[in-house]
C-alpha cells in the first residue's frame, strides 16, 4: 500500500485543506445535530405534558363522580393523536380507573402509575405521568405512553438536510482547494519537473521561471544559481577530463615501457629468488652436515679417549705377560723331567730338589695373581670396547633420516644424547642432574629432537669447560608440561653465560661467540624446532651466570596414557671416573 508520504504535493495540499474543512464541518454538524435532537426531545416532552394536563382537567368531573365511561370518552379523543399508543387514568388510590389504547396495539396496563414526570423507556417510547388536581386536592393521575415516530421522522429529515448541506459545503471546499492549491503546488511541480529533466538529460543550461517573491521565489533563485554553478563545474570538469585523457595516454605509454622493463626485472628477480632458495637449501644442508660433522668430531674425540684407556689396559696386559713366571715354571718342569727316575731321592736328598716344592708353590701363587690382574684388565678392556660400540651406535642413530614421525620414549632419547658426551663428562668432572616428568610415548621426529639435544648438551659442556674457575660444573636436564598442548625440555648449565646483547642474535645463521665456531649449530636447531611446530629459546642472567635453553614442542601422546609413575630427580655425578646415581622426589 502506498504511504501518504509518497503522494504528490498537489494531493497533499488538497488533502490538508479537505481534512481541515471536513473536520470543521463534522464538528459543527455534530454540535448542531446534538442541539436539535435535544430541542426536538424537549418539544416532544412539552407537547405530551400539555396534552396530559388538558386530559387530566377534562377527567376531574369523571373522577369526582366515579364516572369511568366519561373518563374513557375523554381518553377516546386521543385517537386524533397517532403518537399516543396507550393512556390510563388512575384514581386517588392508584388503581386503574380508565384506559385507552390504539386498536392495533397491545399494551400491558401498569398496576400503578409511575412517578410523576416523564421518562424515555426501552424502544424509544416516552411515558408522561401528570397528577389530576381539583381545588388543590389530588383526585388521581394520568399516564400517556407515546411513541417517538414523529421524533424519528423529524430527526431523519433534519439529518438528510444536514447531510445535503455538508456534502454541498465539502464539494465547494474541494473545488476551492483544487483551485487555490495551484498557487503553491504549481511552482513546486514545475521545479520538480525541471530537476528531473536536468537529472535525465543533464542539461544544466535550463532555468526555472520565478513566479513570486515569496519563499518559493527564493527557492527558484537558489535552484537557478545551483544550476549555474553546476554548469560552470561541468565545463571545468570537461576541460579537466580532456587534459586527463591526454595525460593518461602519455602515462599509458610510459607505463607500457615501464611494464616491459618490469617484466624483464621480474624474470631476473624470479631467477635470483630460485637461486637464493637453492642457496638457502644448500646452507641448511651444509648446516646440518656441519652439525653432524661437529657431533661426529665429538664422538671421535670421545672414542679416542676410550681407545686411550683401551691402549693402557692392553699395555698393562702385555707387561704382565712379559713379566710372567712361566720361564721359571718351565725350568722347574725340565728339572723334574731330568730326575724322573729318582724323583723321590732328588726331592729329599738334593739341595735343589729340597727347594723345588716351595718354588713351585711360589710360582703358582704368582701365576694366580698374574691371572687375576690380567682378567681384571681384560674386563676393563671389554667395558671400554662396549662403550665405543654404544657411542658408534648412537651416532649411527643420530645420522638417520629425519622427518619420520614415530612413537618415541623421551627419556631414552635424552639418554642417547647424553651417551655421545659421556666420556667428556667423566674426564671434565661434570655432574648431570636429570629431572624427568612421567610421559607416555610421544609422536615426535626422533632425529630432530636428538639433533637439538646433542647440540645443546655439547654447547653446555663447552660453556662449562670455558669457565675455568667453576669448581662445581653442573648440567640440569629437565622435562615438564608447559600447558595442555605443549611440553618443554630444558638444558641448564652454570657455565660462562650469555651477554644480554647476544640473546637476540644467538640463533642467527653464522653467529657464534666461540673462537672455532661456525654459527650453524644453534641456527639449525632453531629451524628443526620450527619444523616440529615448536620453538627454541634461551635465557641467561649475564656472563658467568649460566644459561638455560628451552625446547618447546607439541604434546602428542602416541597412545592411551599409562598409569602415573612418581617423578624422579636423577643426579649423575662423574668424579674421577666414578658414577653415582641418586633418586629423590622431583622438585619443580
Amino acid at each position: 500500500m502506498r504511504s501518504p508520504r509518497d503522494f504528490s504535493i498537489t494531493a497533499k495540499l488538497m488533502g490538508l485543506a479537505l481534512m481541515a474543512a471536513g473536520v470543521a464541518l463534522l464538528v459543527s454538524t455534530i454540535c448542531f445535530v446534538l442541539n436539535d435532537v435535544s430541542m426536538i426531545r424537549s418539544s416532544m416532552v412539552k407537547q405530551i405534558t400539555i396534552l396530559a394536563d388538558v386530559l387530566g382537567s377534562d377527567c376531574t368531573a369523571a373522577l369526582d363522580f366515579q364516572d369511568a365511561d366519561r373518563a374513557r370518552e375523554v381518553l377516546g379523543t386521543l385517537q386524533q393523536e397517532p403518537s399516543i399508543e396507550f393512556a390510563c387514568i388512575y384514581n386517588a388510590a392508584g388503581q386503574v380507573f380508565a384506559t385507552y389504547h390504539q386498536a392495533d396495539k397491545q399494551f400491558r396496563v401498569p398496576p400503578a402509575p409511575h412517578e410523576e414526570g416523564f421518562r424515555f423507556v426501552e424502544g424509544g417510547y416516552l411515558d408522561v405521568v401528570q397528577p389530576i388536581v381539583k381545588h388543590g386536592q389530588k383526585l388521581g393521575s394520568i399516564l400517556l405512553h407515546a411513541n417517538s415516530s414523529e421524533f424519528r421522522d423529524r430527526l431523519q429529515r433534519y439529518v438528510l438536510i444536514v447531510t445535503i448541506m455538508v456534502a454541498f459545503s465539502f464539494g465547494i471546499s474541494v473545488l476551492l482547494s483544487s483551485r487555490l492549491q495551484r498557487v503553491i503546488s504549481l511552482p513546486i511541480k514545475n521545479l520538480a519537473e525541471l530537476a528531473k529533466r536536468v537529472s535525465v538529460e543533464r542539461d544544466f543550461g535550463v532555468r526555472v521561471t520565478k513566479v513570486a517573491d515569496d519563499e518559493l521565489g527564493a527557492l527558484c533563485d537558489q535552484f537557478n544559481h545551483m544550476l549555474q554553478q553546476i554548469q560552470n563545474g561541468e565545463a571545468a570538469l570537461q576541460r579537466a577530463h580532456e587534459e586527463l585523457e591526454a595525460k593518461v595516454k602519455t602515462r599509458t605509454q610510459e607505463l607500457s615501457r615501464a611494464n616491459e622493463s618490469l617484466g624483464r626485472e621480474i624474470g631476473v628477480r624470479m631467477q635470483a629468488e630460485k637461486e637464493l632458495e637453492a642457496t638457502h637449501q644448500k646452507l641448511l644442508d651444509a648446516a646440518r652436515r656441519a652439525g653432524m660433522a661437529e657431533i661426529a668430531t665429538g664422538v671421535l674425540h670421545n672414542v679416542g679417549n676410550v681407545l686411550n684407556s683401551i691402549n693402557v689396559s692392553a699395555t698393562l696386559v702385555l707387561d704382565r705377560m712379559r713379566q710372567s713366571k712361566l720361564d721359571e715354571l718351565l725350568r722347574a718342569t725340565n728339572l723334574l723331567k731330568q730326575h724322573s727316575g729318582d724323583l723321590g731321592i732328588f726331592i729329599t736328598d738334593d739341595a735343589n730338589g729340597k727347594h723345588l716344592p716351595n718354588f713351585l708353590n711360589l710360582v703358582a701363587q704368582c701365576l694366580r695373581d698374574e691371572h687375576a690382574a690380567i682378567a681384571k684388565e681384560l674386563d676393563l678392556l671389554t667395558e671400554k670396547v662396549i662403550h665405543v660400540k654404544t657411542i658408534v651406535m648412537t651416532q649411527q642413530s643420530y645420522a638417520g633420516v629425519s622427518g619420520l614421525i614415530e612413537a618415541v620414549d623421551l627419556p631414552t632419547t635424552l639418554e642417547d644424547a647424553l651417551k655421545l658426551n659421556l666420556a667428556s663428562f667423566e674426564r671434565e668432572q661434570i655432574s648431570v642432574t636429570k629431572q624427568y616428568q612421567n610421559f607416555p610415548k610421544l609422536r615426535l621426529d626422533k632425529q630432530k629432537v636428538l639433533q637439538i639435544m646433542v647440540n645443546l648438551i655439547k654447547n653446555a659442556r663447552e660453556a662449562l669447560c670455558e669457565s675455568v674457575t667453576q669448581a662445581n660444573r653442573q648440567i640440569i636436564i629437565r622435562t615438564l608440561r608447559s600447558s595442555e598442548q605443549t611440553l618443554q625440555i630444558q638444558i641448564r648449565d652454570n657455565g660462562v653465560g650469555i651477554a644480554q646483547h647476544n640473546l637476540t642474535r644467538i640463533f642467527s645463521h653464522g653467529f657464534t661467540t666461540k673462537k672455532t665456531g661456525h654459527g650453524f649449530g644453534l641456527h639449525s636447531c632453531a629451524n628443526a624446532a620450527i619444523e616440529m611446530s615448536g620453538s627454541l629459546s634461551v635465557h641467561s642472567d649475564g656472563p658467568g651466570k649460566g644459561a638455560t635453553f628451552t625446547l618447546e614442542i607439541p604434546y602428542l601422546p602416541a597412545g592411551p596414557p599409562t598409569a602415573p609413575q612418581p617423578d624422579v630427580d636423577l643426579h649423575l655425578a662423574f668424579i674421577t671416573g666414578s658414577a653415582v646415581i641418586s633418586d629423590s622426589p622431583l622438585s619443580t
